[in-house]
């Protein structure tokens, strides 16, 4: 028994000196069990809404202001069509519009039958459907307090009926694989680029082979720029068969221009191979080049946008977000994918990549170069 404790206490002293098995056994399941708990909000928060009010009466004024004091909503004031709403959309500045049809007071007090229409986002399924049904809980307690009022005035008690029609712009089925896509995509980039090229360099350095290639002629530029060449390729073949498979399989449209689609990607593909060279630069085991690409890959998992909306999150959640690399590009290929916008619609996230390309990019060429020296 004492021998089999000692082979015990021998076993903890070595994990204990092992970086890579304390971060595996102590650190990952941590952020596994905290990050969820931290970034997965149910509640949709902060609707921007703006109105369309062709009526311009007592009653729509009344119901916009109900609109916009309530906690969910926040108030983008009137647009005057239809086409601005849906230009709005694209620009991600607003998240539903409600329109009043002419003669909607008349209609309240004559009939007591009115409709309104909202428009929404429906990029986002779950969170479409949602957002329409808080608007039509707003909708519910002015008819309710309508009727109260009514009814406090002395004259005899009426239901007012406010129908709702709703239309889900982009995604007006509401296919849910329609969402999802963009962030496969980006998950299997980040995948090959990031996690493949790490482990690739640092296993010719771990072989011996880095040294022999550096004594060649060729320049080291050269050299790492030859190890990053093949995944850029595979990242590109994988993208195709996936927006194939997508188009012919599952009945997705490419409502954009393929060709800024592909533009998007490859500064995708840039950072994330950017990111693959800093990790190797700064790990000196295949092991332990796998464990810290697993460890961004979760976290990119939840702070991307793939999954949970990034508005649902924390405040602290959404500005850790802005440095995610594929937050970015599951922002723009969602914009083009679904809601087919242009070039100027994606500026944002293309220089967000670009920037985060170019300083992974530095910092990875720092430590290459200090470790040859």
């Amino acid at each position: 028994m004492k021998q089999f404790l000692s082979f015990v206490r021998k076993e903890f002293i070595h994990i204990l000196r092992d970086p890579r098995s304390l971060l595996i056994l102590l650190v990952m399941p941590q952020i596994l069990v905290l990050l969820p708990g931290f970034v997965i909000k149910n509640d949709v928060k902060d609707i921007r809404v703006a109105v369309i009010d062709k009526s311009r009466d007592v009653y729509t004024e009344m119901l916009t202001q109900k609109l916009y004091a309530n906690d969910y909503f926040i108030g983008k004031g009137e647009v005057s069509s239809e086409e601005e709403a849906t230009d709005l959309f694209r620009k991600g500045e607003i998240d539903l519009v409600v329109i009043f049809g002419p003669g909607f007071a008349d209609r309240m007090m004559h009939s007591h039958d009115a409709s309104i229409q909202i428009l929404s986002d429906g990029s986002e399924p779950n969170q479409a459907s949602v957002r329409v049904a808080y608007s039509q809980q707003v909708m519910a307690g002015f008819q309710k307090e309508l009727a109260q009022q009514m009814a406090g005035a002395g004259k005899r008690e009426q239901q007012f009926n406010i129908r709702v029609n709703t239309r889900m712009l982009f995604n007006p089925q509401q296919r849910s694989e329609v969402n999802f896509v963009p962030g496969i995509i980006g998950m299997v980039i980040m995948l090959i680029c990031c996690m493949m090229t790490s482990i690739a360099i640092v296993r010719e350095r771990e072989s011996g082979t880095m040294e022999i290639l550096l004594a060649s002629p060729l320049p080291s530029i050269d050299i790492v720029l030859a190890k990053l060449v093949p995944y850029l390729i595979i990242s590109l073949l994988d993208m195709a068969v996936i927006l194939l498979l997508s188009y012919f399989v599952m009945d997705i449209p490419m409502s954009g221009s393929l060709l800024l689609y592909t533009f998007i990607t490859v500064i995708y593909i840039f950072t994330s191979l950017m990111l693959g060279l800093l990790i190797s630069t700064v790990v000196n085991t295949q092991l332990t080049a796998m464990l810290i690409s697993l460890l961004l890959i979760v976290p990119t998992i939840y702070l991307s946008g793939m999954v949970f909306p990034i508005e649902s999150m924390p405040v602290p959640a959404q500005f850790i977000s802005n440095i995610v690399p594929a937050r970015w590009f599951i922002s723009a290929s969602r914009k083009i994918m679904i809601e087919g916008v242009g070039m100027e619609y994606v500026l944002t996230e293309i220089r967000a990549l670009a920037i985060e390309g170019v300083v992974f990019m530095l910092l990875a060429w720092r430590f290459f170069k200090a470790r040859l020296a």
